[in-house]
């Protein structure tokens, strides 16, 4: 169920609670007091009444001298009789202790009563004054031009005023009364009559509107709407007693069956309107059936008004709209829950309407008291109901409107696209391979020499700097690659590597990348992991570090101020067979998408303009797409202009046994952290390792006195936290010399005054490095494998005989160092032309020769087929081993290589290791050659 649904169902919830459960109100006394300032009176409970079948019901001067009858005291402030075909007396009596207003209006803020005789009687008994009113006589018939029973009154100060209504109605019989002095009541009536314009002329607006839209588009939804608003409009403005007094002042026909033969319509028309709007016939023919026959039955009970009495029908029919109102509410939430794009708005708006009508529905029946809330809030949930369909339907159109032409423009490009399918395929092919040589060639350069750097004698930043710049390289090879396979990926046949990977190690090698710029843009970059996530997950780590790569640029692109985080949670546990659902979420604060581009952003390789200049290609997101359905899983985006974006991946895995403890059990920690966010961030990670933590925002609370003295394991803070020796040394007191951890952010300067046993975290954190750093108490960078393995010696490198064939002076360069860090002195030529001939003059001198593939004169290819042929032409020359280099890495490529006779290929950029593994190769392949 959609987040609105579940808003627009408690909301009616919660209405309903509260007008069942009303505040029982008091006894008051049966003499009315107005006091000296008082300008309004409310009757209190204690209104006297009595009813009489309408053949029995004696007269006003049999009521006010015969004391015996039997009248009955309301216990409510507002008397509600519900449905009754007897006419009833109200009694009350008033007196006037407010000396500067004499003359008051009797209100009875009801104009559905069919008739109402107001008799004003004085302290003598004397009848002073008689008015008539309501909505089965003419209105000529009242004394004043109001839409409701108003009556003048003239109060003497300090004398008792005894007041006899008569009413009998085929509605509801209701009698909401007040006294009211005349300047109160003209400046109110003023008010009122502002009020009720601004919303019958809203009514009128949007039913002009939908009208119009429905000749534009001849949708029938829109007509049957037009018809409800009518109808609904209609039914108010008798409600209000505007009809009468506007419409047909002298029709008393039509004013005493008007609400007869429109209740029946408030029964079909929205019934009929449900039925079309969410196309129940075609989506859910099981709801339509039910709508059908609320739809029946409101026809039946129009068709019956001219044969059957309004004290018989009405009552009927205000049960049908209840009825109505929860079953539309129901289908809303029905739909809404099958992701039913129309359902949602729709419900919300249905949910408004029904809280006014089921109050006033409820409270004409007497079951929840009639006051102003329960009277007026009808008009209020009509309105918001109203202009939110509006829009639903303005929606809904536009959405089919966008449907039909995507349908047309993609029979259009489908067509186009078969037409020319080959000659593109051919040219896309031929683009990528192009593009992947020119990219791959310098990148050769940058991995190789970075490949080496890092495995000198470097400080901690350099060495982060370099690993930085290292995992950049591999990324970006990583893009590269599923460049080259994109049309592979279109087509199915890209190979996932499934394999168990630590969860912690794949969100740290994304983070890392983004470290420095994090840093430069001042846009902190927090993650958070459940503790619940599996700490050991089977997928495709390649795959998954693309995806939330991209994610995580597309975050940084696109946001200047705020933050970055990164989430993962789980989103369905662990079931029988070690399978989950994760969630993972990139949210960031930059500047949002609107409807349009996120509907766009996954389906087309296109552009997307954000703000100003700035683009997001959308190729990115759209092999994010693709490779998200290939591991299963789904991607998708909410966001909304200038409000930031939200990219989720839904991911299901398969989760490693893994009986390992948590590596801080029994161990506390104190953060301290001024960002709420980062708090949250480490608190999360260090329970999910089994530690128990404190969390400070500033450094006075954590050494605020009345805090318990107690011992802890770790203290983790930020940089200006620490920022002196007396604060550390504080701390340590504090909580009995704990191991000091400080949070560095990435690329700025250590201060000189901090102690040198404080241990440094970078952020960004890294997940595996904090814990690393608590577990053993070294620096981030204090202990690395790569550094441990500086330089790899192979067995006998020393005495191998190298040619390098590279025309590139760069790509010469990271080779030649490459194989002097494994011992091997090369030689160096240009082209192929001069490894030829190397190899015809010193024929049993060469082990192995680097062969770039491109090179001008002689290319690779031309070349290591002129040294086979001369192999083969004597005898006796022994076989050099012949490693291809190429920045092309397509198979295509491969199988040239091999067809040209090369023994070995290495797809650039090239790294020590795999240099390391191909002299492997060849030794171990020439050494089976000597044996034999």
């Amino acid at each position: 169920m959609s987040r609105d649904v579940r808003f627009g169902f408690l909301l009616v919830v919660a209405f309903f609670l509260q007008i069942l459960v009303t505040q029982a109100h008091g006894h008051g006394p049966g003499m009315q007091i107005i006091g000296d300032q008082q300008q309004i009176l409310y009757p209190k409970s204690g209104i006297k009444y009595f009813c009489f079948p309408a053949d029995k019901t004696p007269d006003i001067n049999a009521v006010r001298k015969s004391s015996p009858l039997d009248w009955q005291t309301t216990e409510e402030s507002v008397a509600n009789l519900g449905f009754t075909s007897d006419k009833c007396w109200f009694h009350l009596t008033v007196r006037n202790h407010n000396p500067l207003h004499q003359n008051w209006f009797l209100l009875i803020d009801y104009a559905m009563l069919g008739e109402v005789d107001a008799y004003q009687l004085d302290a003598g008994g004397n009848i002073v004054s008689h008015y008539q009113a309501g909505m089965d006589r003419d209105f000529s018939v009242r004394s004043n031009n109001y839409p409701i029973p108003a009556f003048p009154a003239s109060l003497p100060t300090g004398v008792d005023s005894d007041f006899y209504i008569l009413v009998r109605s085929a509605h509801s019989i209701q009698l909401p009364l007040s006294l009211v002095s005349k300047e109160q009541f003209e400046s109110g009536f003023l008010t009122r009559t502002l009020v009720q314009g601004l919303f019958f002329g809203g009514m009128l607006v949007m039913i002009l509107y939908n009208l119009s839209l429905f000749f534009t588009v001849r949708e029938k939804a829109y007509l049957i709407y037009v018809c409800w608003s009518l109808a609904i409009t209609l039914y108010l403005a008798v409600l209000q007693g505007y009809a009468q007094r506007y419409l047909w002042p002298h029709s008393t026909l039509i004013s005493s069956h008007i609400i007869h033969f429109l209740l029946p319509l408030l029964v079909l028309l929205p019934s009929l309107f449900t039925l079309h709007f969410l196309s129940l016939n075609q989506k859910a023919p099981r709801l339509a059936v039910w709508m059908k026959g609320l739809v029946i039955t409101g026809g039946i009970l129009f068709l019956a008004t001219p044969f059957t009495s309004r004290e018989f029908l009405i009552p009927v029919s205000v049960l049908a709209i209840l009825v109505m109102d929860f079953s539309i509410l129901w289908v809303g939430l029905v739909r809404s829950r099958h992701n039913d794009p129309d359902a949602r708005i729709f419900t919300v708006a249905w949910a408004c309407f029904i809280m006014g009508a089921a109050s006033m529905a409820l409270n004409k029946y007497g079951v929840v008291p009639r006051n102003s809330f329960t009277e007026n809030l009808l008009q209020v949930g009509v309105f918001v109901e109203v202009v939110l369909l509006s829009l639903a339907l303005a929606r809904r159109i536009n959405r089919l409107k966008e449907a039909h032409s995507d349908s047309i423009r993609d029979r259009a490009i489908a067509e186009m696209e078969a037409f020319k399918a080959g000659a593109r395929n051919h040219a896309k092919s031929e683009f990528l391979a192009t593009m992947s040589h020119e990219i791959r060639t310098p990148m050769n350069g940058i991995m190789g020499m970075t490949d080496l750097l890092r495995r000198t004698a470097l400080t901690q930043q350099q060495a982060q700097y370099v690993s930085t710049i290292y995992q950049s390289t591999q990324s970006l090879l990583t893009v590269i690659n599923d460049i080259l396979d994109y049309s592979r990926i279109e087509s199915g046949k890209l190979e996932l590597d499934f394999q168990d990977v630590a969860l912690e190690s794949v969100v740290d090698d994304c983070v890392r990348l983004f470290a420095l710029r994090s840093s430069e843009k001042k846009v902190p970059l927090h993650i958070h992991i459940d503790s619940r996530v599996p700490d050991i997950i089977r997928t495709d780590p390649i795959r998954l570090k693309q995806i939330l790569t991209n994610l995580l640029s597309n975050a940084f692109k696109f946001t200047e101020r705020g933050s970055v985080a990164f989430h993962v949670t789980l989103k369905q546990p662990v079931n029988n067979n070690n399978q989950c659902v994760l969630m993972i979420e990139v949210v960031d604060t930059g500047t949002g998408l609107d409807e349009a581009q996120q509907a766009s952003l996954f389906e087309t390789v296109s552009e997307v303009r954000h703000t100003g200049d700035q683009k997001g290609a959308g190729l990115g997101l759209v092999i994010c797409k693709r490779l998200s359905d290939l591991l299963g899983g789904d991607i998708g985006v909410s966001s909304s202009l200038g409000r930031g974006a939200t990219f989720w991946l839904s991911l299901p895995v398969k989760v490693a046994q893994s009986t390992t403890k948590p590596v801080l059990k029994n161990r506390t920690a104190v953060v301290i952290s001024s960002t709420p966010a980062q708090l949250l961030s480490l608190s999360q990670l260090l329970s999910r390792w089994g530690a128990k933590t404190l969390e400070f925002r500033d450094v006075e609370s954590a050494l605020d006195p009345s805090i318990p003295d107690q011992p802890v394991d770790f203290v983790i803070a930020e940089q200006h936290v620490m920022a002196t020796s007396s604060t550390v040394e504080r701390l340590r007191k504090q909580f009995h010399s704990p191991t000091l951890v400080l949070l560095h952010p990435t690329g700025t300067p250590l201060s000189d005054t901090l102690p040198e046993d404080l241990l440094l975290i970078e952020t960004p954190l890294s997940c595996q490095a904090l814990k690393r750093s608590l577990v053993t108490g070294k620096d981030e960078f204090a202990v690395e494998s790569a550094l441990a393995e500086q330089t790899v010696i192979l067995d006998q490198a020393n005495r191998l005989n190298v040619i390098v064939a590279e025309d590139n002076p760069v790509n010469q360069l990271v080779i030649e160092s490459i194989l002097k860090s494994l011992g091997v002195q090369p030689t160096l030529v240009g082209n192929g032309e001069e490894a030829f001939k190397l190899v015809n003059e010193q024929p049993n001198y060469w082990d192995i020769c680097f062969m770039d593939c491109e090179m001008p004169v002689m290319d690779g290819y031309l070349a290591t087929s002129s040294i086979r042929q001369m192999e083969a032409e004597q005898s006796s020359q022994p076989h050099c081993w012949i490693i291809g280099l190429s920045a092309h890495a397509t198979g295509d490529y491969v199988q040239k290589a091999r067809d040209a006779g090369m023994d070995d290929y290495l797809s650039k950029p090239v790294a020590q290791q795999q240099v390391s593994e191909a002299i492997k190769r060849a030794q171990l392949s020439r050494s089976n050659d000597v044996s034999a």
